[in-house]
């Protein structure tokens, strides 16, 4: 959407959609080495639901997670789900975990 911005807040481990100052959705995040991004949780503001927002998030997170050269662990039932619908984002999975998409 036009009026959001990504952030990485790295110092919370936390992924941010963003409308001005304001958090709409994010995406919690351990490093594991460096190598991957272990994906625990997403979520949507509830009064922002349903405008295709955890979408956007996830797309944005996955090409920073790219960016860097990184796998993803998607332990989120949100992000494991929306990646196996992706097929474009498979490769993104840590290989030991790809077999299970």
């Amino acid at each position: 959407m036009a009026d959001t911005r990504f952030h990485d807040d790295t110092a919370r481990r936390r992924y941010q959609l963003l409308a001005g100052d304001d958090e709409v959705g994010f995406i919690e995040y351990d490093l594991i080495g460096d190598t991957s991004i272990l994906i625990k949780h997403t979520e949507v503001r509830p009064d922002r639901e349903g405008q295709g927002l955890g979408s956007q998030l996830l797309e944005e997170a996955l090409a920073h997670v790219r960016q860097q050269g990184r796998t993803v662990v998607p332990i989120c039932p949100y992000a494991l789900a929306y990646i196996r619908r992706n097929a474009q984002h498979h490769a993104l999975v840590h290989e030991d975990l790809r077999r299970t998409l």
